[in-house]
Order: structure tokens, then sequence, then C-alpha cells
């Protein structure tokens, strides 16, 4: 394990502080638990899009827009800034 030094504020402390009392832990373990969980989400590659697991058993309500539908509504807003 590396070791750093952070300031941090007094109030971010103190709820770390509580947090770690009342989780039986560390603050430093709940820190690490949080960096570690800010790099899965942040950093990490992520796998294709195909990968992601599908909910069985739902169904769309409404059908999908196409996409002319998509950039009506995207653009529309600009294009009316525009003739503005």
């Amino acid at each position: 394990m590396k070791t750093i030094s952070v300031a941090v504020l007094e109030s971010d402390y103190e709820s770390f502080r509580h947090a770690a009392r009342a989780r039986g832990s560390s603050i430093a373990q709940l820190i690490r638990d949080a960096m570690s969980q800010f790099r899965r989400e942040h950093f990490d590659d992520r796998g294709p899009l195909c990968d992601v697991p599908v909910l069985v058993g739902h169904r769309l309500v409404a059908p999908l827009p196409d996409r002319s539908e998509i950039y009506d509504e995207a653009f529309s807003s600009v294009f009316a800034e525009e003739q503005s």
C-alpha cells in the first residue's frame, strides 16, 4: 500500500469520524473504500454496452423514437435560438 497525506476540511473529517465509528471501521478504511469506488466508476475501463446484463421480463412501455425524432428534439432549441 502507498501512504498519502491529504488536508481536509474539519467538517469532512468529523463526518468521516462519525461514519467510521458507526461502522466500526477506521477513517482511513472509509477513505480507501471511497477512493476504490471512485476509481471503479470513473477510471476503470468499461466493457462494450452489449455486455451489460439485460433485465429479463421487462418490456418497453412505448416504442422507441427513431433517429429523426431524436435529432428534432435535440436540435430544436438550437434552431429556435438562431432564428431569434
